[in-house]
């Protein structure tokens, strides 16, 4: 299996158990010209952790072991955060907390 990177999309109470939900990253460069919904370009990739510039596509979730995860590569910046909740939102249908 080649590993891939991912960002967690899933909550740390959710990582307490054997699996962590995550959200696959590609630095494809159609991707980061052509948008699809939940795709979210990490602006400041650079502090964030890839090689490349790259895009989170929350509307592709693996649900993998945690055992499965050995490498952090870095966090995402509030406001890449702040874009990835609101992918993640329209992905599954939910509605705007507030």
């Amino acid at each position: 299996m080649k590993r891939r990177p991912a960002c967690v999309v899933s909550s740390a109470e959710y990582n307490g158990g054997p699996d962590v939900i995550v959200a696959m990253v590609t630095s494809n460069q159609t991707r980061l010209q052509r948008q699809e919904i939940g795709d979210v370009v990490i602006r400041d990739w650079e502090i964030a952790g890839p090689r490349l510039p790259s895009v989170v596509r929350a509307g592709r979730p693996l649900v993998p072991e945690g055992r499965l995860l050995p490498l952090l590569l870095g966090q995402l910046s509030p406001l890449d955060l702040a874009e990835l909740d609101q992918a993640l939102l329209a992905v599954l249908g939910l509605a705007v907390p507030g």
